[in-house]
């Protein structure tokens, strides 16, 4: 854990600074216009109450590094990129519902187009994200039919055998072939403007070569192009509102209670995407990862729901990197608006509506029975101490919060999830009737620990799973193989809504013990020191060690009086 001392020597200018674990990893990255101000509050005792994360980075962090920059633009974009390279656990709120791919036209002499799922170790162009792998296949199709760029990963260095490509005339097949560079640099100039939107002049070509084929006689021919464009229609949908047709344009919504992001991608009057993410964040922080660190394409304008909370510097660096506005989605196209609403509602309900999921569950998860029932179990604590867990029920795929319960687990002073969980399970259920299904918020090490602890009072019968969060993977007791679903699917999505539950209930409940603890301690024996003091010190120091550590004129700083700060220091002398 780091110690209050690392803030000695860091200037108070713009900068980005670095917390490192054990092994020199970046654990989070962050940016500020005063480096040091922006430091000493992590190491503030209130704010770590208030907020988890950033409880868990001082406490995880042995190393802190940090940055000098000139200014505020600067810490921002060396803060994207820094997140992008190494993607600290902590930085990453942004959550896909499901993994959407990417079309990369490869950098090299002939340039190959393929579906990829992530943009990791490609040297690139990226287009999308779009909404489904099909959606990407049925793209590629098409740019084969018209441009007939290679999709293949051969080796051009010598001249091999075509593929079945060729001979169909999708490929220029420079594999085989002697192909024009200029030639083939041009139909790689067209799909990509293709991709960036440009949909009509490839509808309007195949609908002219279709006709062209039908002259001639060549039905089949034409045929094919027509079954071409019905595919490219299907893909795309025109959106029919005038104003937009000659613009690329994002419109974003989040939600107000769950946090669920929508994102329409339209170009050129077409919807190429609808995607759907979430976050445990605002808006800004949606736009920041989206944009800023996974490098998504930055449209001609953004239209979004939440107008008037978006962050200067944030639309500063949009517009420096091609945006030409941000606009309010409910002023600028009530059509729009309404349509990015009932999309938004519809992912809402997709992902909380989980009473309808329960029978499904039961046969995913090889249940005895169907779980009306389910009950979930968190343990939460700050390096062992404050431990406490906390007990989620929900009947028929709903809260219901009037069975919730808390435990406090004094007993525990050094970390130990599975002996902790062990001691819940001993105290709730020796005393109440068992869920159909037991949720634990952790791994296969803790889940075992609830089934053991059931054996012990008697319980050989009861469905345990919980979640591995590094992945989202469903774990089962025992020898059974892991679950891996889509991000996506309703079994999976109900689970995390449970353990997200859980893990606010606990987090809550620590944090209202430890205010009551801190309101007792050494201090209270120093006389001239009462609550309002007390508060200002250990807020500002942050434990009673580094109060003990300050010099008395630092003491002095806090409380603005010289003779109680002399006391207070020869206390702990």
């Amino acid at each position: 854990m780091l110690d209050r001392k690392v803030l000695k020597n860091i200037p108070n200018e713009p900068g980005v600074y670095i917390f490192k674990d054990k092994n020199s990893k970046p654990i989070y990255i962050g940016k500020a216009k005063k480096l040091k101000n922006r430091l000493s509050s992590y190491f503030n005792k209130s704010n770590q109450e208030k907020n988890e994360k950033v409880e868990k980075i001082v406490s995880e962090a042995e190393f802190l590094d940090y940055i000098v920059v000139r200014n505020e633009d600067e810490s921002l974009i060396l803060e994207s990129n820094l997140i992008f390279t190494h993607k600290p656990k902590y930085n990453i709120l942004l959550k896909d519902t499901r993994v959407y791919p990417y079309i990369a036209i490869t950098k090299e002499e002939y340039p190959q187009i393929k579906l990829v799922r992530t943009k990791k170790g490609e040297n690139a162009h990226f287009y999308g994200p779009y909404s489904n792998v099909g959606m990407v296949r049925g793209i590629i199709e098409i740019i084969q039919w018209v441009y007939k760029v290679r999709t293949c990963e051969r080796k051009l260095d010598r001249k091999s055998k075509p593929c079945f490509l060729f001979h169909l005339g999708k490929c220029f097949a420079p594999c085989y072939v002697d192909v024009d560079k200029k030639e083939y640099k041009k139909a790689i100039g067209k799909v990509k403007r293709f991709l960036k939107g440009n949909i009509k002049s490839i509808r309007n070509y195949i609908e002219e070569s279709m006709q062209q084929y039908a002259k001639i006689l060549n039905f089949e021919k034409a045929a094919q192009l027509r079954d071409l464009l019905f595919k490219l229609d299907r893909l795309f949908v025109p959106i029919g509102v005038e104003m937009i047709h000659n613009k690329n344009i994002d419109i974003i919504a989040k939600d107000e209670e769950y946090p669920i992001v929508v994102l329409l991608i339209i170009r050129q009057g077409y919807l190429i995407s609808k995607l759907t993410f979430t976050i445990d964040d605002d808006i800004n922080e949606f736009i920041h990862q989206y944009y800023l660190i996974r490098k998504n394409i930055i449209p001609d304008e953004i239209w979004i729901k939440d107008y008037d909370t978006i962050d200067d510097e944030i639309i500063h660096y949009l517009n420096k990197n091609g945006l030409k506005a941000i606009k309010d989605l409910k002023i600028e196209n009530e059509e729009l608006y309404t349509i990015t609403n009932r999309n938004l509602k519809e992912e809402v309900k997709k992902q909380t509506d989980l009473g309808n999921i329960l029978k499904q569950a039961k046969e995913i998860l090889s249940l005895r029975k169907i779980p009306y029932r389910i009950e979930g179990i968190d343990i939460s604590h700050l390096q062992g101490i404050y431990t406490v867990a906390s007990l989620i029920t929900f009947e028929n795929g709903k809260p219901k919060k009037e069975d919730y319960r808390r435990y406090r687990l004094d007993e525990f002073k050094e970390p130990n999830d599975f002996e902790s969980i062990r001691t819940v399970i001993r105290r709730r259920y020796t005393k109440h009737p068992l869920p159909d299904l037991l949720f634990i918020d952790g791994g296969k090490g803790q889940v075992n620990a609830a089934v053991e602890a059931l054996k012990e009072i008697g319980f050989n019968d009861v469905d345990v799973v919980g979640i591995a969060k590094e992945d989202e993977r469903i774990v089962f007791p025992g020898n059974i193989e892991d679950l891996h679903l889509p991000l996506d699917h309703p079994v999976l999505r109900m689970l995390i809504f449970m353990r997200d539950e859980t893990h606010r209930f606990a987090i809550t409940f620590n944090r209202k013990l430890r205010a009551k603890r801190f309101e007792k301690s050494r201090l209270d024996d120093i006389p001239g020191i009462g609550p309002k003091r007390k508060k200002e010190l250990i807020n500002h120091f942050g434990s009673l060690d580094e109060i003990a550590k300050a010099t008395w004129e630092e003491i002095n700083e806090v409380i603005k009086n010289e003779k109680v700060a002399k006391k207070i220091k020869e206390f702990f002398d």
